[in-house]
């Protein structure tokens, strides 16, 4: 069975991921999800921590996951037979997210539920009160301290685009064409300098893993055959 490594986003513990989404996966994969690291404080930090012993078959990022990987097959580009990334930024030359996406001032349970409200379209958000119930509960959230670090380490990276030019391995980009936070112009341009890149963009915001979590899994199959 193939292995997969998942790098979550922004705060993203190992089991955020919703289930139908890892057991989708898990039918043909074996699954590892690594939340980032509690040391660095950089994107190039959290990639060299991250980076397996022995390549995978395939590696996921998500958000700022998506930016750890983009450093993670540039450092080592045999790390991954392929590349999946959902929601990747581009670097901080591009539309970034809302303030609100970075403001801590009012605790951590204020800025939670303001990304969550961020993740989704309004229109689905109206049809579905209570988001809550589309995130697992995880068994032990990161520090605030590291919520923090990796808040800036995202604010501060400028990218890596010029050396992606180079990159070998098939790569999957996922998007949504509503998102607000890593907006799609991101995807758009990774897809364009990316040599072997496939784009993918589902009618959500960047919440589309949790929204739809069987069609993302789906398609990610589908890369993998």
């Amino acid at each position: 069975m193939k292995n997969t490594l998942i790098i979550p986003g922004l705060g993203g513990a190992e089991d955020c991921w919703p289930p139908i989404f890892t057991g989708r996966l898990a039918t043909c994969c074996r699954i590892e999800s690594s939340p980032l690291p509690e040391n660095g404080t950089s994107i190039g930090d959290f990639a060299r921590t991250l980076l397996p012993e022995k390549p995978v078959d395939l590696l996921v990022g998500f958000s700022i996951g998506a930016a750890v990987v983009q450093e993670m097959i540039l450092i080592k580009p045999d790390v991954a037979s392929m590349v999946v990334l959902m929601a990747p930024p581009a670097g901080n030359s591009f539309p970034g997210p809302p303030d609100d996406a970075n403001d801590f001032t009012g605790g951590r349970g204020k800025w939670s539920a303001s990304m969550l409200e961020m993740m989704f379209t309004p229109d689905w958000l109206a049809s579905h009160p209570d988001i809550s119930e589309f995130f697992p509960r995880v068994k032990q959230q990161v520090s605030g301290e590291l919520l923090i670090r990796q808040s800036n380490a995202i604010s501060d990276w400028e990218g890596c685009l010029s050396d992606l030019e180079d990159v070998s391995v098939p790569v999957l980009i996922l998007a949504g064409r509503y998102d607000i936070i890593t907006p799609l112009v991101h995807a758009e341009t990774l897809n364009k300098i990316i040599p072997n890149a496939s784009l993918t963009v589902f009618d959500t915001g960047h919440g589309f893993p949790w929204q739809y979590p069987m069609e993302t899994a789906d398609r990610i199959l589908e890369f993998k055959q």
